[in-house]
């Protein structure tokens, strides 16, 4: 895929060390998210949530990058599958609901039911076909350790993709720990701004900032403090439209306070004011390297 030429001279300039001076479309138009979805979003792997969220058989969840959406399913307590969630008739999304709890999924465009495994069981078309076994909903690479959910959005196919090693040796075992609190925070900014205000606000999810942070591909990670754990969970909607989830999880016999919430909303209003008035946000030059590290074609990596 060809890079815009507003993604190209930020390429251009972090290469040459010379100042960062974004076209202000790099943070407006669709040709450049787009071409960030299919180059950066989808690289492994994501920590989407706490493997409690799937705690009994038939237990589901939808995880949205941009314009693409898993939905994530518990068959049985050792099979949990991470699936496109689109149906295989017209690409309707068969998964509208955040979660839920059910036996089947339903595609309310066609009337094409899935399994909860995404195996087609009675579609309204295609009635005379008899083996069912070669339909079903594309699969990703996923794991649960440590009590996490990973996911590797990269590349889906009819059987998961085998799922390489994830380096977890300096988060804690979660596994045993409970949520306290979910939250999803909704902004009217690029996830280039929301992303690096995030990765430099550890403070603002634990008072005095965090022990360890764990980044867990480009859209998530980690921070733990004094046995304790949040999962901050950046959502690219749109190019001027980006969410975040905050998963606070406790150790166990720790019920541990849910955070100043209030306090990240404000900090948000008056960043936002910051950005409204500065399109181009603050940015630094590490993120601006960072981002073309992850961009530029495999040729130039």
């Amino acid at each position: 895929m060809e890079l815009p030429d507003q993604i190209t001279a930020i390429g251009e300039q972090v290469e040459a060390g010379d100042e960062i001076t974004p076209d202000p479309d790099l943070f407006e138009t669709y040709e450049v998210f787009a071409a960030e979805l299919t180059s950066l979003f989808i690289k492994p792997w994501l920590a989407a949530d706490h493997a409690s969220r799937l705690s009994v058989d038939g237990d589901y969840f939808r995880v949205d990058i941009g314009g693409r959406s898993m939905v994530i399913a518990r068959q049985a307590q050792d099979k949990i599958h991470a699936m496109r969630n689109a149906c295989l008739h017209a690409g309707y999304r068969i998964c509208e609901e955040e979660e839920g709890r059910g036996d089947h999924l339903f595609c309310r465009y066609h009337g094409w039911d899935y399994a909860i495994d995404g195996m087609l069981t009675d579609p309204m078309l295609r009635p005379e076909e008899k083996d069912r076994s070669r339909f079903r909903l594309p699969r990703y690479a996923m794991q649960i350790s440590k009590g996490l959910i990973f996911i590797d959005p990269s590349l889906a196919a009819p059987n998961a993709p085998e799922a390489k090693p994830i380096d977890l040796a300096d988060i804690p075992d979660l596994g045993e720990a409970t949520v306290v609190s979910r939250k999803r925070f909704s902004t009217t900014w690029n996830w280039k701004h929301l992303r690096q205000f995030l990765w430099s606000s550890n403070d603002l999810i634990f008072d005095g900032g965090s022990e360890t942070a764990t980044e867990f591909g480009p859209l998530s990670k980690l921070l733990t403090k004094n046995g304790d754990a949040a999962l901050v969970r950046l959502i690219p909607r749109y190019a001027g439209h980006s969410d975040f989830e905050l998963v606070r999880i406790a150790r166990p016999g720790h019920n541990a306070a849910a955070g100043d919430e209030a306090g990240i909303e404000e900090a948000l209003r008056v960043e936002g004011d910051k950005i409204a008035d500065k399109p181009e946000g603050n940015l630094d030059r590490d993120f601006y390297a960072w981002y073309w590290a992850a961009m530029k074609p495999a040729a130039e990596a």
